[in-house]
């Protein structure tokens, strides 16, 4: 996905960078040698640690990501599944895979699937189209 880096900061041993994608703002640890420079777009790729299941909710659109204090909310919709992963899809180029256990009611193509995570459990991993 593309990803538009706004702010980094360093906590500890980690960088963490807040940026905006093409449906909203999200935040996590960003896990490359080379720093990224605000401003500057990115292509990353998500690891999603302890995911939570979340209500979606009628008054926000999906796709959408968004950021609220240290939670990055995650709504999607389900393009396919199988026994044991939700594909979700937020754009053209960003497809996240959601274990079928975090849900508590089963989901089917074309449903709204909205999730949770803290930002410590946000990892984006840069990637180059070149």
């Amino acid at each position: 996905m593309r990803f538009v880096v706004e702010r980094c900061q360093q906590n500890g041993n980690n960088l963490v960078v807040t940026g905006t994608t093409a449906i909203g703002t999200l935040k996590g640890i960003w896990n490359s040698d080379q720093e990224p420079v605000p401003g500057q777009t990115y292509h990353v790729e998500l690891q999603i640690e302890h995911p939570s299941e979340i209500q979606p909710s009628a008054a926000l659109p999906c796709p959408w990501v968004g950021l609220v204090s240290d939670t990055v909310l995650f709504a999607g919709l389900c393009e396919d599944r199988d026994s044991e992963v939700y594909y979700l899809r937020f754009d053209v180029d960003w497809l996240e895979m959601l274990e079928t256990e975090v849900l508590t009611a089963p989901k089917e193509i074309g449903d709204i699937v909205s999730f949770s995570a803290n930002w410590h459990n946000i990892t984006l991993y840069p990637y180059s189209l070149f």
